[in-house]
């Protein structure tokens, strides 16, 4: 992994002088750092109108790797993050057609497959991936972002020049201004679009591509997309064929993610998710090496002994005979890393899961690990959430209906739907606006009607929070229908027609190029791990695999340990699809699929473990904790001493008034879901510093309106 940056400006008037673009890229590439602290480099164009910048963490020809990269011409040069997989069959296959490859790193793939391919070549890439391309002789350059989002990649265009980098604080060397964006904050575009919370900087979707010519044209367009199987057609595979296929194809991709050339590590909590990375990698080495052990590295919270994975996560690692690393975080160790969470991560931030990944990823670092595997994308791929139920049961299950399965009927469907609704959910852990099944009934129609993008708006800030001036000028948000609005056209109309099944709609929204998938990749994956340069791999997220998944039918996803019955409805723990018992109790697991495939690589255990929300459980905090002469939690201290009147007014855009409500309201008397998430004020407040940290670390002036 690495951080890469690149000016390609088009304005005559406006090209910089070779001293300072090489000036700026150096700068831009040392904010970067922490990506790339083993090595750096530039490019400059002979006419200066294009530069890039490149900050090296080596993992893959360790000696030889350093970039930019460039064809043996001198004509063709890349900066590229990220890894590329199957990198030898392409190798020997291009230089049978006569490529010539001046490294051994993976990344000149990127140069040599252009060459043959032209900007097709991005078709043949498999892996985590960001990079820039320029052709000197067509004086065009080409960038892309692997198909899931997990690296990053952000771009701005003023004045005729195009800015890209990882990151966008690395954009501040090439001249550009940070300013609040405050319609995409009340809309929440960082979450739901390509926008972010700075004017006129975007994120690239993933599975898309960007070109920008010598006239100054931009283009960016999808290169992938998902698809799902036609629910009205009846799958004709059989079960054991369904497995097996899923099986090999997680096997590969974990097979593919071992290669490395320095030494690599597997985050393990308690979930099926990472147990599966961590079995199949211990069974992969083990084949090659009797003696050979995997390293896990797993996070633990002893003083909540209910909540806890790490007892889970450390028998696990026992049963395959790994080197156990148990990092034990207080809650004074997650509040001391937010403002560091918030400057990488560069978006609001509201929990403390980001603050748990920083630690972990520090210790991984410490110990002298470069990479890690890890097991994200799994459930957004494989319908792991809770309130994916509803859009499960939302539509009877006829492809599954040539296995001879008992399902229920239309009828037994819409009484759980309906019964399903009525109840909490079993884990909330970042909602910050209130949660209704009734409102913003036009915006889901657009989408089906499923339920998940309505879940999705509930992490957009509530209105309560922004100044009335701000609400006046741009509208008070609908954030449902900035979700949907921020969907592609072509799917939306694939689940009104009935092409897709609602839990596939529901899917194709977590996986979507533009949002949730990407978000989670960002708090929870790339920042904080590479903010201390480790690099993250996620099988889970192969696109080789996902297809495969994406053609099953709803089955192979079901969901949500419901037991249901005409009187009764409770969570309880499976291993089998939807099954109805004699007493007419309807069972539903959720990843049932992925649970038959790993069962040769997991302990029992948590094969039949329920799902768990990734969470970094806190103390209880106290009640009038200030009034009584009680101590208050570190939670508590830190947010009265950040959320004060001067720094919220100096935001410009939010409303003091009720945030000191807020505030109050919370320090007097908070809640200790019994989940183990934060009391939802407490993730409102911290949203409201995250802006203040933002505000600080990028120089952002006062929104005006």
């Amino acid at each position: 992994m690495c951080g890469i940056t690149a000016s390609y400006v088009t304005s005559p008037e406006a090209i910089p002088d070779p001293t300072t673009l090489t000036s700026e890229l150096h700068a831009s590439i040392l904010v970067l750092g922490h990506r790339g602290p083993d090595s750096t480099g530039i490019y400059v164009s002979e006419d200066s109108c294009l530069g890039l910048g490149h900050a090296r963490l080596s993992v893959i020809d360790v000696e030889g790797g350093i970039q930019p990269l460039h064809d043996s011409d001198g004509n063709i040069h890349a900066v590229v993050n990220g890894e590329l997989y199957d990198y030898a069959d392409l190798r020997q296959e291009l230089e049978k057609k006569g490529s010539t490859f001046q490294t051994f790193s993976d990344s000149e793939l990127v140069i040599q497959l252009y060459k043959i391919h032209g900007f097709n070549f991005i078709h043949y890439l498999r892996g985590e991936f960001a990079f820039v391309l320029y052709d000197s002789q067509r004086k065009v350059l080409f960038a892309a972002r692997d198909r899931f989002g997990v690296k990053p990649l952000f771009y701005t265009l003023f004045n005729g020049r195009l800015m890209i980098s990882s990151e966008m604080k690395a954009l501040s060397a090439f001249g550009w201004k940070s300013e609040w964006d405050v319609q995409s904050i009340l809309e929440m575009g960082e979450f739901n679009d390509n926008r972010t919370v700075f004017k006129g900087v975007f994120k690239l979707p993933p599975a898309h591509q960007l070109t920008f010519t010598r006239m100054g044209q931009l283009k960016i367009q999808p290169y992938w997309d998902q698809s799902y199987l036609n629910p009205r057609i009846a799958d004709t595979r059989s079960l054991e064929d369904i497995i097996q296929g899923a099986r090999d194809l997680i096997v590969d991709a974990v097979r593919a993610r071992l290669r490395s050339d320095v030494p690599l590590g597997i985050y393990l909590s308690g979930g099926i998710d990472s147990a599966t990375i961590a079995g199949i990698a211990s069974t992969l080495l083990k084949e090659k090496n009797p003696s050979a052990k995997v390293v896990t590295f797993t996070l633990s919270f002893p003083e909540h002994e209910d909540l806890d994975e790490g007892p889970v996560a450390k028998r696990m690692a026992e049963m395959i005979g790994a080197d156990i690393n148990m990092v034990t975080p207080t809650e004074a160790d997650l509040i001391s890393r937010f403002d560091q969470a918030v400057y990488h991560i560069e978006q609001p931030v509201y929990t403390l899961h980001a603050c748990g990944k920083l630690i972990l990823s520090e210790h991984v670092r410490d110990q002298g690990y470069k990479v890690v595997l890890t097991g994200e994308g799994a459930d957004e791929v494989l319908g792991g959430y809770s309130f994916h139920i509803l859009d499960y049961i939302r539509a009877p299950d006829a492809a599954s209906s040539s296995f001879g399965l008992p399902l229920p009927s239309p009828p037994e469907l819409a009484f759980i739907l309906k019964l399903i609704e009525s109840m909490p959910p079993p884990q909330d852990h970042t909602s910050i606006s209130d949660m209704s099944l009734t409102d913003s009934q036009l915006a889901r129609s657009m989408f089906g009607g499923i339920s998940s993008t309505r879940v999705w708006a509930t992490m957009s800030a509530p209105v309560k929070l922004f100044h009335p001036r701000a609400l006046e000028i741009f509208g008070v948000p609908d954030h449902t229908m900035a979700i949907v609005e921020g969907l592609r056209p072509e799917a939306r109309a694939k689940t009104i027609n009935g092409s897709w099944h609602p839990l596939h709609a529901a899917l194709v929204r977590y996986t979507s190029t533009n949002t949730t998938l990407p978000l989670l990749l960002n708090q929870v994956g790339d920042r904080p791990e590479m903010a201390n340069s480790v690099e993250g791999r996620q099988p889970f997220l192969d696109h080789k695999f996902v297809e495969y998944i994406n053609n099953l039918p709803p089955y192979a996803f079901p969901l949500f340990h419901l037991t249901f019955s005409p009187l009764t409805a409770h969570l309880r723990s499976l291993k089998i699809m939807p099954q109805k018992a004699p007493t007419g109790q309807w069972f539903f697991t959720e990843k049932w699929i992925l649970r038959q495939a790993v069962k040769p690589y997991i302990t029992e255990e948590i094969c039949l473990r329920k799902k768990s929300q990734y969470n970094v459980p806190i103390s209880r905090p106290t009640q009038n904790g200030d009034i009584a002469g009680n101590e208050l939690s570190p939670l508590q201290v830190f947010l009265k001493e950040r959320v004060t009147k001067e720094k919220v007014d100096a935001l410009g855009f939010m409303n003091w008034e009720n945030i000191k409500a807020l505030l109050n309201d919370y320090v007097q008397s908070p809640e200790c879901p019994m989940d183990g998430g934060l009391d939802k004020r407490a993730r409102v407040l911290l949203c409201v510093v995250s802006f203040t940290v933002l505000q600080a670390r990028f120089n952002v002036p006062a929104a005006i309106f």
